[in-house]
């Protein structure tokens, strides 16, 4: 009878901690941009920061900025969809840019 109840003890005590598992958003997802993650492996090579830093740049607007990735995105064969252009818009915006207004 002690086995059982200890058993059961175990039990409840597993199905506790995963029940808290389960409704708890993964640590990683909060570190995690996809905007940054896909600049970095699609865009970087060729696009250091310095093409984002420079004197006279032609991007002064978010919806320039969406033209210059959405445009890139095409040139590059990466066949983005608006979720990718704007997330990767959003991750240069807040990076580098810091321009206001919507894309």
């Amino acid at each position: 009878m002690a086995v059982v109840s200890q058993q059961m003890k175990n039990l409840g005590r597993v199905v506790g901690v995963c029940g808290v598992l389960a409704f708890s958003p993964p640590a990683a997802s909060a570190e995690f941009d996809r905007g940054q993650a896909l600049y970095e492996n699609h865009c970087k090579s060729c696009h250091e920061d310095w093409a984002h830093t420079r004197e006279g740049r032609r991007v002064v607007s978010m919806s320039a900025l969406r033209q210059r990735v959405a445009g890139w995105s095409l040139h590059s064969r990466l066949d983005w969809g608006d979720e990718e252009i704007d997330d990767v818009t959003d991750y240069l915006n807040r990076r580098f840019y810091q321009l206001t207004g919507q894309p």
